[in-house]
């Protein structure tokens, strides 16, 4: 009976390790088809074209992934200290106004960095960087957050709060302790899962973009201009036609290129070119020797 009194806790806490790893890979799982449908639908492609397995989604994207992941443990963090009936004491005999400000100034920098890396151009960083940074961001945000809000809530216990705080937050006094929790964790998941997806279909759009730079030119020989009128096409000695455009993906028996962006109304045009009438491609490529 003690062995078995004594193997319920590590039993339990390996349940809930279980649970938390199940809804994180399905977490991942839906924000990597979030950010697979936003990443074709920049070039107006269907998802499907790429034959991604439903499971594989979880990995399409190591920054979606990363990012998703951290903002979940953010909220995981906040959720958790909201569920306690006790008050956390985090900041311990650290001075409430120096925390409060501490906290004020972290969470900003944490929106900052948030806010730069959906931004900047991150097709050079090694593959999942700018989904980490992202993430850690983030955690700065939710870190000075949670500082700022235990800062509060000290001060209105010493000197009460500013007309600024009590107007903010004066109403959780007069609601009863219950109904304050259920609403900021309804509040924060809402707000976190929402922030997650819109993260996932960001870094989609952005990423399909920063792509769309980095991909090669390309001069496809084809079979006859027949139905390629519209490109820039020349005759060769035998008879072949040449087209100069940039490789986007290959799927379901088609070469899916585009010549460019239209002057007029800055559109991309994406043509699909059966493989069966592709007699040679010619990559230009720049290659950096290694060590340089």
């Amino acid at each position: 009976m003690e062995m078995q009194e004594a193997g319920k806790p590590r039993a339990s806490w390996l349940w809930y390790g279980g649970e938390i790893l199940t809804l994180f890979l399905a977490l991942t799982v839906l924000t990597g088809r979030v950010y697979s449908q936003s990443y074709w639908n920049v070039f107006g492609l269907s998802p499907e074209l790429i034959g991604t397995n439903f499971v594989n989604y979880a990995i399409v994207s190591p920054n979606a992934a990363l990012a998703s992941l951290l903002m979940a443990l953010g909220t995981v963090a906040l959720v958790a200290i909201l569920v306690r009936r006790q008050p956390t004491n985090i900041i311990g005999t650290s001075s409430p106004t120096a925390v409060y400000y501490i906290g004020c100034s972290t969470c900003f920098i944490g929106l900052i960095v948030i806010g730069i890396i959906m931004q900047v151009d991150s097709s050079k960083w090694t593959n999942g960087t700018a989904g980490m940074v992202f993430g850690l961001g983030y955690l700065v945000f939710v870190g000075g957050l949670i500082a700022y809000m235990e800062a509060l809530s000290k001060k209105w216990e010493g000197k009460g709060p500013s007309k600024l705080d009590k107007f903010l937050l004066g109403w959780v006094k007069k609601v009863p302790f219950i109904l304050v929790q259920i609403f900021f964790i309804v509040g924060i998941i809402s707000a976190s899962l929402w922030g997650i997806l819109d993260t996932a279909q960001k870094f989609g759009a952005n990423e399909a973009k920063f792509m769309y730079n980095t991909r090669p030119w390309v001069t496809i020989q084809l079979d006859s201009p027949t139905g390629f009128e519209d490109l820039t096409v020349s005759l060769s000695s035998d008879g072949a036609t040449l087209v100069r455009v940039k490789m986007i993906t290959e799927a379901s028996g088609f070469l899916y290129v585009t010549p460019g962006f239209t002057q007029a109304q800055e559109k991309l045009h994406i043509r699909a070119v059966p493989v069966s009438r592709v007699q040679a491609i010619q990559y230009e490529v720049i290659a950096t020797p290694i060590g340089e």
